[in-house]
């Protein structure tokens, strides 16, 4: 498959599950309360840190490995099973202390729940991975558009029949169910099931450095929200979960689909000697000059955008969400760096990269949260997330003989598109007596002089997004031109 289709088909995918999964948020934020959801926000921060051991066993071996046997595939998930019967096991008996640590009994259900699922989702994680790999990603959409409309389903039906914060759990393992069915209905492959060890020292031996990291990160990402879970209370932990989630839109809307892509074909391209310098500074041009403006936008309009997305009752988040916008200005890279670094095999660089910015971040964040509550938790992103960015680059352009300056001019236009999109929305701000609290129509005009702004910006800069806009006006005439 083409990298054009597989992208095409990957990018459709992760909008219908994108868009199925802000319903349910958006739902689900309407019928329980945001204590019942922390209750759910500190479970997958605790489950997090536990799951990041599977990573001993990263599936990503499998993609990444030039050569694949069988022994390899039925390894990795030996590896996997077995670590995560060791993980499955911790929940279970250390559920009770564990909810004792944050004075919350309702923890132990919710945990010992989820361990069975992690059980169940093996199987599609093993299938979907041998599908991403051989570019199967028509497959892999229906498996995982099957699998968010199972589980937000079930999550929204089993929340408005009084399951309070277990109908995430149960949610879990029903979504977790039909996708294990779907997958083995698309790749009745049973032999990859088959349990052996021959080849675990060398899945391991990749599954170190990149179990290291992940688990330095889940345990960095799930910090403030045990943090403020155990200081403050359940309360304080969903709302800035959710003021992370309202910013992580741009995120997911402008990225979609391309990311799952991304480590195939930049492996490819790895592997055929291709220029991945220039590839990387394409990406982060086109990147930033959506990304950009639409984190801007969101600050600029996080009342009505809280309002909207999650409901009256969440409007606490509306200040956490300017700032944790503008602090997310700096992630412009963060999903390429991955991808590329491991496309080059520069796993211990990544490691060594994940040593220096996670103790900082955690030091940083641990400190802000004792001293500043909740608030203090999203200003610590202002230091904490330009920090990541700056060491993040400096490992890359090592690799890839990147100067600053060339990463400069790939952003430069889309700092000039980012400015003028954001003048609109400021000014009916001002226009508001410098209230960011717009109305439903205030801020559906915003959002229109936002859009002609960022239209503006495209075209008066020559930005290589406007070449898009023209190719998809083509496509869309000889779509609709009479035959």
């Amino acid at each position: 498959m083409s990298v054009k289709r597989a992208l095409l088909l990957s990018t459709g995918d992760r909008y219908i599950v994108i868009g199925l999964n802000f319903v349910t948020v958006a739902a689900v934020s309407r019928v329980l309360t945001p204590e019942e959801i922390g209750i759910s926000v500190i479970s997958l921060a605790i489950l997090g840190i536990a799951l990041s051991a599977r990573e001993f066993a990263s599936s990503s071996f499998m993609i990444q490995r030039p050569v694949l046997s069988r022994e390899d595939i039925r390894g990795t998930f030996s590896l996997m099973l077995a670590l995560t019967a060791a993980i499955a096991a911790f929940l279970v008996v250390a559920a009770p202390a564990l909810a004792s640590s944050f004075h919350e009994e309702k923890l132990v259900p919710y945990l010992r729940l989820v361990s069975v699922c992690l059980f169940v989702e093996l199987v599609p994680i093993q299938v979907v991975t041998l599908m991403r790999r051989e570019m199967a990603f028509g497959k892999v959409a229906m498996i995982n558009v099957a699998g968010a409309a199972t589980g937000g389903a079930a999550t929204v039906a089993l929340a408005l029949t009084g399951f309070s914060y277990m109908s995430f759990a149960w949610a879990w393992l029903a979504s977790s169910t039909v996708t294990g069915v779907l997958a083995l209905a698309l790749r009745p492959d049973f032999w990859m099931f088959k349990p052996t060890f021959k080849q675990w020292r060398r899945i391991a031996a990749f599954g170190g450095y990149n179990g290291a990291i992940v688990f330095l990160y889940r345990a960095y990402e799930a910090l403030p929200l045990l943090l403020l879970g155990r200081v403050l209370s359940p309360h304080a932990a969903a709302l800035f979960s959710r003021g992370l989630t309202v910013c992580q839109i741009p995120d997911k809307l402008i990225l979609g689909g391309a990311m799952a892509v991304v480590l195939p074909a930049f492996s490819a391209s790895a592997r055929q000697g291709g220029d991945l310098k220039r590839s990387y500074l394409h990406a982060i041009e086109i990147i930033t000059g959506l990304h950009w403006p639409a984190l801007l936008a969101v600050a600029a309009l996080s009342y009505p955008v809280v309002d909207i997305a999650l409901g009256h009752q969440w409007q606490a988040v509306a200040p956490l969400v300017q700032v944790i916008a503008l602090a997310s200005l700096f992630t412009f890279s963060f999903e390429l760096n991955h991808p590329v670094m491991m496309a080059m095999g520069s796993i211990r660089d990544m490691f060594v990269r994940s040593l220096i910015v996670v103790p900082v971040s955690a030091v940083v964040m641990t400190t802000a949260v004792l001293l500043a509550g909740l608030m203090g938790a999203a200003l610590s992103l202002m230091f904490i997330v330009p920090f990541q960015a700056f060491v993040s680059l400096s490992f890359v352009r090592r690799r890839l003989s990147l100067r600053w300056d060339e990463i400069a001019v790939a952003v430069r236009k889309s700092g000039v598109v980012a400015a003028l999109t954001t003048l609109g929305p400021l000014a009916m701000v001002v226009a508001g007596r410098f209230s960011f609290d717009l109305s439903l129509g205030q801020a559906i005009f915003a959002g229109c002089l936002a859009a002609a702004g960022w239209l503006v910006g495209v075209f008066v800069t020559g930005h290589p997004l406007f070449d898009e806009i023209v190719n998809a006006g083509r496509i869309f005439r000889n779509a609709v031109a009479p035959t």
